[in-house]
């Protein structure tokens, strides 16, 4: 039993140190800022900074990589979870949201789906407020965005 602990602590030690060899990408690409949404004139700066804040760590490509996502298998998660989170919705490539991507916004917001538990637990500054939460379903409803 004894043997049998040791030989699977050493397996595991091992396997977690080839895992480190195995990285993901944490390359940011270019960012034009014509094409950002932080630069579009025709999105409130109010609802620019709460998307800044929130979700562009994931939906852009400005990530902020944190000290544990260069250690595997965390890495894995989390650049798969960058990686979704552009190909789905990237406002470094802002070219207005369509009628579902609003839509879409607006539902994960209401059921508070983003941003997602895991990442909020971990950054807290992310979370958002009831205020933030107005400010972003007014913006995908066509609403005037309520002052804060």
């Amino acid at each position: 039993m004894k043997q049998d602990l040791r030989f699977f602590s050493v397996a595991s030690l091992l396997c977690l140190t080839v895992a480190q060899v195995i990285r993901p990408s944490f390359d940011n690409p270019p960012v034009n800022p014509a094409r950002s949404l932080w630069n579009d004139p025709g999105v409130d700066p109010r609802v620019a900074n709460v998307l800044r804040r929130s979700c562009a760590n994931c939906h852009s490509y400005e990530t902020e990589w944190p000290w544990y996502s260069k250690i595997s298998p965390v890495s894995w998660l989390i650049a798969r979870h960058v990686k979704n989170g552009r190909a789905k919705l990237n406002f470094s490539e802002w070219s207005g949201a369509t009628a579902n991507q609003l839509e879409e916004i607006y539902d994960a917001i209401d059921k508070n789906e983003m941003p997602p538990a895991d990442y909020s637990l971990m950054h807290p500054e992310a979370r958002l407020s009831e205020a933030d939460r107005e400010v972003l379903k007014s913006w995908t409803e066509g609403k005037v965005v309520p002052v804060r």
